[in-house]
């Protein structure tokens, strides 16, 4: 009687299955292991059995790779819908006005330049600087309230071009210069393939990532 040596064993079988993992979905993974599997037994050395143990190594290999499958779609779609979401926020934003954090800015019409300033800690006074594109100083404020959290200000009827702003909080006299957010309208959102790829177009600002955007004004 001729046997057929050439007969995968439990160890080939394994190997097989552990590398479909990694481009197949579980459905095909369940069938081609079974078929796999049927092609093993149908196949095998009869004066040479494959042992019991080695079906349930098999099966139990199976079973380790088809749950880390899952584990991976499950993470890939969880990222996809979370992508989904930002887009979808990002997309509501146009036409809204944002803050983001910026100490520059460009009118392309007469207007008003605003925003706010992050106090961490109480101070004696802030104060909030407008420049104009030759570094003049054009407005000065002195903002009403000093204590910790945020304080908006505002420059109105400013003429068309660009302009600087710099606030500083004074404490027993020394001034410490704060970092600031300006105010700017959303006008277009891009998208990409990941959460870093989504920018969002701010008037007058530039583009800024989705966390960026440190509220909606």
């Amino acid at each position: 009687m001729q046997v057929n040596s050439a007969v995968p064993n439990a160890a080939d079988g394994a190997k097989s299955t552990t590398n479909i993992a990694g481009n197949s979905s579980a459905d095909e993974m369940s069938t081609m292991f079974l078929e796999l599997l049927v092609a093993q037994i149908s196949n095998q050395n009869p004066l040479q059995p494959m042992d019991g143990t080695q079906y349930v190594s098999q099966l139990a290999e199976f079973s380790n790779v088809e749950s880390l499958q899952s584990i991976r779609q499950n993470t890939a779609d969880g990222l996809d819908y979370v992508s989904s979401l930002a887009v979808l926020e990002a997309t509501n934003m146009v036409g809204q006005t944002v803050d983001v954090q910026a100490s520059s800015i460009a009118l392309e019409q007469d207007g008003s330049v605003s925003g706010m300033v992050n106090l961490g800690e109480a101070a004696d006074s802030v104060t909030v600087q407008l420049y104009n594109q030759d570094g003049e100083l054009v407005e000065e404020k002195q903002l009403p309230y000093s204590g910790v959290g945020s304080l908006r200000f505002e420059f109105e009827n400013q003429e068309a071009g660009a302009y600087a702003v710099r606030a500083y909080a004074t404490t027993e006299e020394v001034p410490k210069q704060l970092d600031t957010w300006l105010s700017g309208e959303v006008e277009r959102v891009s998208v990409g393939k990941s959460l870093e790829d989504i920018l969002l177009q701010v008037d007058g600002l530039g583009n800024f990532g989705i966390t960026e955007i440190n509220q909606v004004a």
